[in-house]
């Protein structure tokens, strides 16, 4: 269910919290926001996992986790598969600046809740103040105020999961290129294997290798062919281009020579 709520200037101006939106069990979809949002919203993990991208981290939202995103801050979330259900909070206000950071939640990122029940109840209870004609902005305010407080009591940011995980993944996206290189390989493709989005593993490759991922596939590949047109001296240019995943002889032949000096064929003759 989701609800939102329209707000005047003159609210705006006597009411320090406003509360714009509340969702439960949302269905989440793909968002991207390269100029972040006008409010502040907050997300609580129900089921399936999703990743988020703020202002060049990444983190992964678990069920029973929370996600703060601070208005005006580059975003992106996506679930990592399957379906990706959340709940949420909008909101906004003149105190929420300096409230957000009294409370240490002004940082965009993941959190660990130390009373994930209690906040839930709040969550409802907002709910329940969303779905009655008779509860004002006023109320919807005090009640938002009384989660934020509790929320912030004992609540654990978690780090950014690209350190964590790039020590691994850049050796395991290796090897997977190591044994598929004669297959048709893109970023898509290593995107849906690693649960990761191409940009994000565009760029993890590139800092820990210094290479893109084409370039290094492309890399494997030749080397591949030098080791067949020494071994294979009976096979044609056809059968090594498509045994080392090229399936053009003539982008072979032309790839080969930049990265070489020499057409397949005189490399093969060459090194006799």
């Amino acid at each position: 269910m989701r609800y939102s709520f329209s707000i005047t200037r003159r609210q705006y101006a006597h009411i320090p919290l406003i509360l714009r939106a509340v969702g439960i069990d949302h269905l989440q979809d793909p968002i991207l926001r390269p100029k972040g949002f006008p409010v502040w919203q907050i997300f609580y993990g129900v089921s399936g996992e999703g990743e988020f991208f703020a202002d060049g981290a990444r983190f992964v939202l678990r069920p029973g986790q929370i996600a703060m995103l601070p208005p005006h801050v580059s975003h992106g979330y996506r679930s990592l598969g399957g379906d990706w259900v959340l709940h949420y909070l909008g909101f906004e206000g003149l105190l929420c600046p300096r409230m957000m950071a009294v409370l240490a939640l002004s940082e965009a990122g993941v959190y660990e809740p130390a009373d994930a029940p209690g906040f839930l109840a709040h969550l409802r209870a907002l709910e329940e103040m969303a779905a009655s004609a008779e509860a004002d902005a006023a109320q919807r305010s005090a009640a938002l105020y009384a989660l934020l407080l509790d929320l912030a009591a004992g609540l654990r940011r978690l780090p950014d999961s690209r350190a964590a995980e790039s020590e691994g993944m850049e050796k395991e996206m290796i090897l997977y290129l190591e044994d598929h290189y004669q297959e048709d390989i893109s970023l898509n493709d290593l995107a849906t294997q690693f649960r990761r989005t191409p940009e994000y593993l565009c760029g993890l490759f590139k800092a820990a290798t210094g290479e893109t991922v084409s370039h290094y596939l492309r890399r494997i590949r030749i080397h591949r062919a030098k080791v067949l047109l020494m071994e294979r001296p009976d096979d044609g240019l056809r059968e090594i281009s498509e045994a080392c995943g090229f399936h053009s002889v003539s982008y072979f032949g032309k790839v080969f020579r930049e990265a070489t000096g020499f057409t397949p064929q005189g490399y093969r003759l060459g090194k006799r």
